[in-house]
């Protein structure tokens, strides 16, 4: 049973339909998400901010499973199962999610970060929330966190934090670009993503 599943039995501890397991800071995971979030703060011109909570998101199995199937079929030689990496993903956020250890899924229409967490990526979601499709339509993704962090938009008042997805993203064979190519739909063939 993969780690991130809700059917694991490691997962029981806030019991079996919460989706969200908040991560102590002597968990190992919390230190690997805290110390690559720290390392790939790239804008020095940016204030690094302060880790505070770090959830781990959990998926029942038969939404896991189109992902792990991919991930298989997309060996590459040299490299983790589908070149499988961690990287940063900003978005939208209504509700006050991740506000003082909150793990409660909002239903609001608008907070996009909710509805990732709760169905995954959608490329139709993600055309809408661009100004600028510098690669055409896909699920926008980079080990940059400072960069990650330019998408990071509060739409509550309320909101006192900044909320971050960090991903395993199956980059595949990456087809390398540089300069955009705003067209497109998917990578060319015998590429499994696109990168700058």
């Amino acid at each position: 049973v993969d780690e991130f599943s809700l059917d694991n039995p490691a997962n029981f501890t806030y019991g079996k339909c919460n989706c969200l397991l908040p991560l102590s800071r002597d968990h190992p995971r919390f230190s690997e998400v805290k110390l690559l979030f720290k390392k790939e703060w790239q804008h020095r011109k940016k204030a690094r901010p302060q880790v505070h909570f770090i959830f781990k998101v959990l998926w029942p199995a038969a939404l896991l499973q189109p992902y792990l199937a991919y991930r298989d079929k997309t060996l590459q030689p040299g490299h983790s199962p589908g070149n499988e990496q961690l990287l940063f993903h900003g978005t939208n956020r209504a509700c006050l999610l991740g506000e003082k250890g909150n793990s409660i899924l909002c239903n609001l229409h608008e907070c996009n970060l909710c509805s990732i967490l709760r169905t995954s990526f959608d490329t139709s979601r993600a055309a809408r929330c661009l100004m600028v499709l510098r690669f055409g339509y896909g699920i926008y993704t980079t080990s940059c966190s400072s960069k990650a962090d330019d998408y990071i938009d509060n739409l509550s008042q309320d909101a006192t934090f900044r909320v971050m997805i960090v991903s395993h993203v199956i980059v595949g064979r990456p087809f390398s670009l540089y300069s955009s190519v705003t067209d497109l739909h998917s990578p060319p063939n015998g590429y499994d993503s696109v990168r700058l």
